[in-house]
């Protein structure tokens, strides 16, 4: 069954799924600065536009279409964009 998440009035949102064990989410990020919390390990993936990301470490950078980052377990991290943003995000 298709999940459907909504986040900070609207300006995030997602369609969750599970396929063969592996969860899953596919979004969309409207223009600003989120944090995120993680429960398991999550691997994001830019499907269209890009994103600076702000990692639990400190770790600063900007994430265009193609590329990925990882984010740990039970961590926040932060996410600023500044056009819409599309992304596919894997939990292990």
């Amino acid at each position: 069954m298709i999940k459907v998440n909504e986040y900070f009035d609207g300006k995030v949102r997602s369609l969750g799924q599970e396929l063969a064990g592996q969860r899953f989410t596919v979004g969309v990020i409207e223009p600003g600065e989120f944090t995120f919390g993680t429960q398991t390990e999550e691997i994001m993936e830019i499907v269209y536009g890009e994103m600076d990301v702000t990692l639990p470490d400190g770790r600063r950078a900007m994430y265009r279409k193609g590329q990925s980052f990882t984010v740990p377990p039970n961590v926040k991290f932060t996410v600023s964009v500044n056009a819409p943003v599309s992304y596919l995000c894997l939990y292990r």
